[in-house]
């Protein structure tokens, strides 16, 4: 069973799935501009067209409390779109965290979770299919992002909700995955992401041999890697064994990443990322895992 704002449906049902993006973002508490700000259900159910044709049924939405989550149009979206919205519950990074949450107990935060999780988001039956995304900064985690990365751990082992996170540029992955697995969590229930912001091949067998999956979810924002390094380095991950422990995303967050503003939005993974990985010897089974499998089983409570 997988929680989408839709209600639970079969892990079976969930086929090509986006495993980190943003539909409905606002971080201008923060940022001070409007590039990531995301609000209109116009503008994106027309970015997602495109790969509602080319295959991909469900996306995994991980924009937190403190990025404005808004489930109600996400319920909008998923039902004119015909698309399963997977929704997140959960804290970014310790610049965004409320006065509230920078005073609250651990306790405090896993009843936040828990809440939306069992019961509901806000003054809805929407229920939280995921806790993400949990977040560590650029220098280091600090304390209450720990304390975030800790509540998470607590509510997944209660729940068996999946946990999905953010690393600054990819760093610091090998300790949230200390934090979060020092819980007793299971491996398997974590996802840590942008682990291709930072290709380096040993850091990443250092954290996939803990059980945990890793997440190539920035394909395309090429400022930081290009798309083909990525690939080549998916593959050689893949050799290693770790199909099973791989999923694949945008990470879709500013308006200038729209098709609307000339970019390519929503799209990259499937117009042509999956034949980069082909052009590396992928083969289709392996991306089925990537793109299907993987997700499904994590995301299964």
């Amino acid at each position: 069973m997988i929680q989408a704002v839709r209600g639970s449906i079969p892990k079976e049902d969930l086929g090509i799935t986006m495993s980190h993006e943003h539909l409905i973002i606002d971080l201008r508490d923060v940022r001070k501009d409007n590039e990531s700000y995301i609000s209109d259900v116009d503008v994106v159910c027309e970015e997602l067209k495109t790969i509602k044709e080319l295959g991909v049924k469900s996306i995994v939405e991980l924009s937190t409390i403190d990025m404005h989550r808004d489930v109600k149009k996400l319920l909008e979206i998923s039902n004119r779109m015909d698309m399963h919205i997977v929704c997140a519950t959960g804290y970014y990074l310790q610049e965004y965290h409320s006065k509230w949450l920078l005073e609250a107990s651990i306790e405090d935060i896993c009843e936040v979770f828990r809440h939306e999780i069992t019961i509901g988001i806000d003054d809805t039956e929407i229920k939280a299919g995921v806790i993400g995304e949990i977040a560590s900064g650029y220098d280091g985690i600090r304390e209450n992002e720990k304390k975030v990365l800790i509540a998470a751990a607590r509510v997944s082992k209660e729940t068996g909700c999946a946990i999905s996170t953010h690393c600054d540029h990819g760093r610091y992955g090998e300790e949230q995955v200390e934090i979060l697995l020092n819980e007793g969590l299971n491996p398997d229930s974590v996802i840590i992401g942008h682990m291709d912001l930072l290709l380096d091949l040993d850091y990443h067998v250092r954290i996939l041999k803990q059980g945990v999956n890793i997440a190539f979810d920035t394909v395309s924002k090429t400022s930081y890697q290009s798309d083909e390094d990525r690939a080549k380095q998916l593959k050689q991950l893949l050799d290693l064994g770790y199909e099973d422990h791989i999923v694949l995303s945008q990470d879709v967050s500013r308006k200038s990443y729209l098709v609307s503003e000339g970019r390519l939005g929503y799209t990259p993974v499937m117009c042509y990322f999956v034949d980069l990985l082909k052009l590396e010897g992928v083969s289709e089974q392996q991306l089925e895992k990537l793109l299907i499998h993987n997700p499904a089983r994590i995301l299964d409570f």
